[in-house]
């Protein structure tokens, strides 16, 4: 069930001057702040685990990775509550000072004491990707917001990439813990700009009922989720196996396997940007299909491969799919999602990414186990063109809908 466009509030203009472009661009930056966690920490595991050393040390550094993720599931689910009493631009905000203050204590703290401030610093970027989102939706008008989220996903790639190197190197320098300084670091800038180049958020105007009604409301877009965790599922394939697939072509080295995903890196970066065209040429009713039928295509070119080039074309197509994927179900929530449920769907949203993303390693493991890694993949492929499918029949019989004549009252 859709909200009826005439329900759907839009905003009055498009950012205009060079200050509120510069403020609207920081505002939508939330995505960054998710990877960033991420990425700052990842080139640092190996010396995390040369020094502190011990017997439970390789479990603890897999778990400055696992808490993180943990915490956006939780932390998307909790911000749903959050935007009951906060304005998004008040969220986003706060939750860069929460996330300087909380990222800055791998610099001093214990090992426990990091492990545990991972899994709130989760929990924090679920919050402000899901300010970014609700910004996004009450700031930018409709014909705009293509643009917008493409530029978004695009830059937040860009600057995720930058933000470890950078970690890489101040480790290399200083030492691992002067990694952990990036954070207020980047949290400062952040705020700065989006503190003085933006403007307060509206008050909503929010109809009787609270929160039962704000949870019937959100119900009616669980097609939204049901989507975002089948295919996120999907699309974290290429993440979870592709170092074992690389591994069984011969690509031994880790810095190999890491310029081969950097293909799948580069063409999410470039679809990103390409996705307003992407969505005028085919239309938002027909783009599940594109996306579904890339991903499909891809995850069987890839799991078939018996070259590197072959795997080098399958990890390009997957990345061209994933760069459409991510602004396209950030499009379709703000399209479906009434003006002061923003927020609290967008929190949902990432809680759903997330979660996929967890449970895709937990199905596919036994599958493997089963069938083989690259059967596995294959099958994973052919469900998602049966997807693909699908999608097609559901976007022809809208698209008809959409140019039926309106019926006469």
């Amino acid at each position: 069930m859709a909200i009826d466009a005439q329900d759907i509030v839009a905003p009055a203009a498009a950012p205009s001057t060079p200050r509120t472009r510069i403020g609207m661009a920081t505002l939508s930056l939330g995505t960054f702040l998710v990877g960033a966690m991420l990425t700052i920490v990842i080139p640092i595991l190996p010396n995390i685990a040369q020094e502190i050393g011990g017997k439970d040390i390789g479990i603890a550094v897999q778990l400055l990775i696992a808490m993180p993720m943990l915490g956006l599931v939780i932390g998307g689910l909790g911000s749903a509550l959050l935007f009951r009493h906060f304005q998004p631009r008040t969220v986003f905000l706060g939750g860069l000072v929460a996330y300087g203050l909380v990222g800055v204590a791998g610099a001093f703290v214990s090992l426990p004491v990091l492990v545990g401030s991972r899994l709130l610093i989760g929990m924090i970027a679920a919050a402000i990707a899901a300010s970014s989102t609700a910004l996004v939706g009450e700031r930018v008008p409709d014909q705009f917001r293509p643009r917008v989220l493409g530029l978004s996903v695009a830059g937040a790639a860009a600057l995720g990439i930058i933000a470890m190197i950078a970690s890489g190197r101040v480790a290399d320098a200083y030492g691992w813990r002067a990694s952990f300084l990036l954070f207020p670091i980047v949290a400062a800038i952040m705020f700065l700009l989006a503190a003085t180049c933006s403007k307060p958020s509206p008050a909503p105007e929010r109809t009787a009922g609270g929160a039962a009604r704000d949870w019937r409301a959100l119900a009616v877009l669980w097609p939204v989720f049901a989507f975002v965790i089948l295919v996120n599922m999907t699309a974290f394939t290429t993440n979870s196996q592709s170092s074992f697939v690389l591994a069984d072509l011969g690509i031994a080295s880790a810095e190999g396997r890491a310029r081969m995903m950097g293909i799948n890196q580069a063409l999410i970066f470039l679809a990103a940007i390409l996705f307003p065209l992407a969505r005028r040429f085919v239309g938002m009713a027909m783009l599940p299909t594109l996306i579904l039928g890339i991903l499909g295509v891809g995850l069987l070119l890839f799991a078939r491969a018996d070259t590197v080039p072959v795997a080098a074309v399958g990890l390009a197509l997957l990345g061209i799919g994933n760069g459409l994927l991510f602004p396209y179900q950030t499009n379709l929530l703000l399209q479906r999602a009434a003006p002061d449920q923003r927020g609290q769907a967008a929190g949902l949203v990432v809680s759903c990414q997330f979660l996929a993303d967890a449970i895709n390693p937990v199905i596919l493991g036994p599958v493997i186990i089963l069938l083989g890694l690259r059967t596995a993949i294959a099958w994973v492929g052919i469900a998602t063109l049966i997807g693909c499918a699908a999608a097609l029949l559901q976007g022809l019989r809208q698209r008809r809908a959409d140019h039926a004549p309106a019926s006469v009252a």
